[in-house]
Parts: structure tokens; C-alpha cells; sequence
């Protein structure tokens, strides 16, 4: 076996089925002695708090346990992550466990500057060889919901989106072509892979990075591109918060075009997914109305948002 799963994400597919994920939960609770179980989060795997912890069911790729080497050796680094309390292999439905310390937050607004310093030291300070073996080591360019080529004809496979709209969503695809050439140019650092903030917990001691189920081989931009794509219309986020992060995070080798090109092509893979979701009930709902029609007028005043 190979010393790390390279190019597969942690976490490649959602949980589909949440009532499995609950009754797993809660068994795994039980046995921290947790008798409350609270959902609080349900994206690529379902998340709940228990007395004390946090619960993340997922289909993960690895043994849970690596998440537990993972965040030892990202804290000895000084990087600033939840510990792990104890992990659960994966069962007959594929399903693993891993429980957190449930970092207490406060009501104080991400310190985005804090952040940058952060990934910063994450991108100088921590190699490649430092993540211990077994936990995998994605690119970019492996993620699935990256290969446009695969994803636009899936989505064109459910006759949901209108020819000349998904026209709109190939022209994308073709301008932004050259966007596995820019986040794969030397050299490569170790990224987290998703730094938005929903993965960010404002704690007394400061900013903790939670969710590294995306780490990954790239250049230093490819963590740039999340922030800046939330930071910027369509989403609605403030473009202070990426001014802050990029001047804790410090000089770039790259170009802010490249970043630009990277940023829409994030936006058109959240486009596709999001319509790919509303293939399953066969109804286009209100947000994948709204992240559709983006490509057909840019300069639209509805902004985008999570749901």
C-alpha cells in the first residue's frame, strides 16, 4: 500500500442516506457517555454535537484514525485545529466517526488576517512528508467535481438545463481551460483546500481551521480561491475578509488574473453541482435558478448564497 491514497480526497462522496449517519452518531455517542445529540451541520458528511464533542459521519477514503495523526501533527505545528477525541472505523454502510473537541466560539468576527498568517505557515512550515501515512493527499485536478468535461455531461444527461443556458455553462468551461496548468505550476505546497467561513471557528485563543478533508498538493493560489470566490460577487460575501487574509497571508508568487480564472471556474463547478442536486427531484430550485442565470447576465444583482 502506498504511503498516502495521493490525488483522493478524505471525504469524495456525500452521505446519502442521514438516518444511517444519525444512528451511527448516536451509537458513537453512547460510548462517550453522551446522552444529547444535536445536528449541526450536513454537507459532504453529516456533523452533530454531543455533550462535550463533535460528531463527523462520512464515507471517508482512509481510516478515520489518520484525521487523528492528521491534527496531532498539524498542532504540534502550531496550526491551529480541533483535537480529536476518539475515531470509529467505517461499518457495514461505509460509514466512519471521528470526534472532535467541540472548540467553544465567540461572538467575535473571523480575525481573516490571523487566517492568512496561518495558511501561511501552513504553506512554509508543514511538507507533504509531514502528513502521516495513510491520510490522503488530493490535486486539484483529481476532484470530481472539478473534471468539467464529466460533470457538464452528466448534467446534460438530465435534460434539466436548457440548450442554450448549458451552452453558457460549456463557454465558461472552455474560457477557463488553462486553470489545471495554473494551480498545478511549481512549486506546490501542502493546502488545506477550502478556506471559507464555514470552515473557520472564532475561539478566545483565535481562528481554528476545521474541515481538512480537501488537503491537497498545489500551488499556494489554490488556497486563495475559496475566500476570494465567497469575498466577491456572485456570492455574497464582504471583500474585506479577503484584503484582511491576503495581507496576513503575505507576497504571492502568482498573478491575480490566474486567482481570477481559478475563482470563476470554482463558481461554475458550485454552479454545476448545485444543478446536478436539482436533478434529483427534477425541479430547478430557486438557488440553482439563480447560479444558472449568472452565466447568462454577470451583471445580475442577486447574489448567491449557501443554500
Amino acid at each position: 500500500m502506498a504511503e498516502h491514497p495521493f490525488r483522493t480526497p478524505f471525504v469524495s462522496q456525500p452521505v446519502v442516506d442521514r438516518g444511517q449517519a444519525l444512528a451511527r452518531a448516536q451509537l458513537c455517542a453512547k460510548e462517550l457517555g453522551a446522552t444529547d445529540l444535536t445536528p449541526i451541520r450536513e454537507s459532504m458528511c453529516s456533523t452533530f454535537r454531543a455533550e462535550g464533542s463533535v460528531l463527523r459521519v462520512g464515507h471517508f477514503t482512509s481510516d478515520p484514525s489518520t484525521a487523528q495523526r492528521l491534527a496531532t501533527m498539524l498542532r504540534n505545528k502550531e496550526i491551529r485545529v480541533p483535537d480529536v477525541i476518539a475515531t470509529w472505523q467505517q461499518d457495514e454502510n461505509g460509514l466512519g466517526v471521528i470526534a472532535y473537541e467541540d472548540v467553544r466560539e465567540t461572538d467575535k468576527v473571523i480575525e481573516w488576517r490571523e487566517v492568512g498568517r496561518i495558511v501561511r505557515r501552513l504553506h512554509t512550515d508543514v511538507a507533504p512528508s509531514d502528513v502521516p501515512t495513510g491520510y490522503p493527499i488530493a490535486s486539484p485536478t483529481s476532484l470530481p467535481w472539478w473534471n468539467f468535461g464529466a460533470m457538464l455531461t452528466r448534467l446534460e444527461a438530465t435534460a434539466l438545463v436548457p440548450t442554450q443556458q448549458l451552452s453558457k455553462l460549456y463557454e465558461a468551461a472552455a474560457r477557463g481551460v488553462e486553470w489545471s496548468a495554473i494551480v498545478e505550476t511549481p512549486p506546490n505546497v501542502l493546502t488545506h483546500g477550502d478556506v471559507h467561513p464555514g470552515n473557520i471557528l472564532m475561539s478566545e485563543d483565535g481562528p481554528v481551521l476545521i474541515d481538512w478533508d480537501l488537503l491537497s498538493t498545489a500551488t499556494s493560489l489554490w488556497d486563495h480561491v475559496p475566500l476570494r470566490a465567497w469575498s466577491t460577487p456572485p456570492w455574497q460575501g464582504s471583500a474585506d475578509a479577503y484584503t484582511a487574509f491576503a495581507a496576513g497571508y503575505g507576497a504571492v508568487d502568482w498573478e491575480e488574473a490566474s486567482l481570477d480564472v481559478v475563482v470563476e471556474m470554482r463558481n461554475l463547478a458550485a454552479t454545476v453541482m448545485k444543478l446536478i442536486a436539482s436533478a434529483s427531484t427534477g425541479v430547478i430550485d430557486e438557488e440553482a435558478a439563480r447560479r444558472m442565470e449568472y452565466w447568462a447576465s454577470p451583471n445580475m444583482t442577486a447574489r448567491w448564497t449557501w443554500g
